[in-house]
């Protein structure tokens, strides 16, 4: 447990807050309204997870759960994305399998910080492969990613056929080199699929003048 304030604290959550999170989840769910921005889970995914399959941070505010974000450890073959980013079956990959925030807390940076806690999560428990998907059109999720150090490595139809990238982070890689590369807006989705097919990641983003984003897709070479 990490104290941040005397009214906020961060805990690993437990089987007894499974109502409290699937409550959550629902709540920041039924606020955004979008399913094919926002994967909906059921109770059991969540009590999957509480269970043994990985890990839960919670945000604590006044003894009430205000946000949560998921460490899942234990991948399904259909959330098995070593084949698709290159790693072989020894490698220990986990996911970033989700994160919700109470609406009336929304814009306070708590998505940022539980990216923040589950990297350093884990960094403690010895897994080096990261990785986690958002939707192209999910401006609260992919943005925070990358700037955490996650690179957009595919687009791929996921969960009844929507848009989703695949974002990678090698937690024992430094900083990468300065490279050559190509901006493009988010909205292009057939030109970024032709620069990841060429080997580009992409690494950075940028909000253009009219409001849409941009995201910068890095040289491999």
């Amino acid at each position: 447990m990490i104290e941040t304030s005397a009214a906020t604290r961060h805990a690993g959550l437990s089987m007894a807050d499974l109502d409290a999170v699937y409550a959550l989840h629902l709540a920041a769910t039924g606020a955004v309204g979008r399913p094919e921005l926002i994967k909906p889970e059921s109770r059991d995914f969540f009590a999957r997870i509480l269970s043994g399959g990985g890990r839960i941070t919670g945000v604590l505010r006044g003894g009430e759960l205000i946000a949560y974000g998921v460490l899942q450890l234990e991948l399904p073959p259909s959330e098995d994305a070593r084949p698709l980013l290159g790693l072989s079956p020894a490698d220990r990959l986990a996911k970033l399998a989700g994160a919700a925030v109470l609406p009336a807390a929304w814009g306070g940076g708590i998505h940022d910080e539980l990216i923040h806690l589950r990297v350093e999560d884990a960094r403690r428990i010895g897994v080096r492969h990261l990785y986690a998907t958002s939707a192209p059109g999910n401006l609260r999720s992919w943005p925070n990613l990358v700037e955490a150090g996650f690179a957009v490595r595919a687009i791929v139809e996921k969960y009844g056929g929507h848009l989703r990238y695949i974002l990678y982070r090698d937690l024992s890689a430094g900083e990468p080199d300065e490279a050559e590369g190509v901006w493009c807006g988010v909205e292009d989705i057939d030109r970024q699929r032709t620069l990841l097919a060429g080997g580009h990641a992409g690494t950075r983003w940028r909000r253009r003048a009219d409001g849409g984003r941009d995201i910068f897709f890095r040289s491999a070479s």
